[in-house]
């Protein structure tokens, strides 16, 4: 089994940066927000293929502004999927459902690891996943101001 591969029908356990397992994600963030008044929730998701395998990770960041982001993640391995689409499709959705999780503690940004640029081809996906996150009831950013993907989550699936 490869780091942060789960058994089948195993829960991902949510890690804070020291590794220490995280119990309820939603309590810990809810803590986060009593002790930081004005901090910003941000939920991001990235992966990595491996071969016949697919590392995702998908990160909550709490930003103090003007402080500092403390982050909260957990890492799933999986069968690669069978397009680059279909894996993309599963960081969004697993953020989303991260986000939802959240919901009603305070406003939650989901980031995307999809270009806005229509000159990449992640753009395909752009419209269908900024629908998706907003229909939800979430603020949606896309790349490049989708730092909780592409830096937060991203460090943690290398």
């Amino acid at each position: 089994m490869m780091k942060g591969e789960r058994k089948p029908g195993a829960t991902a356990v949510f890690r804070d940066h020291r590794g220490e397992a995280v119990a309820d994600p939603k309590q810990y963030v809810q803590a986060w927000l009593r002790a930081h008044p004005g901090g910003r929730v941000y939920v991001g998701c990235d992966s990595k293929v491996r071969g016949s395998r697919v590392k995702y990770s998908t990160a909550i960041c709490l930003w103090n502004i003007g402080k500092g982001v403390k982050e909260i993640y957990k890492n799933e391995v999986e069968k690669r999927p069978p397009d680059r689409y279909t894996r993309l499709w599963s960081e969004v959705t697993r953020a989303v459902e991260v986000a939802d999780l959240l919901k009603g503690l305070t406003e939650i940004t989901v980031h995307v690891d999809i270009n806005s640029n229509p000159q990449y081809r992640s753009h395909q996906l752009y419209d269908a996943s900024i629908g998706l996150i907003t229909s939800m009831g979430f603020q949606g950013a896309g790349k490049p101001f989708s730092w909780a993907a592409s830096c937060g989550a991203h460090k943690h699936c290398q």
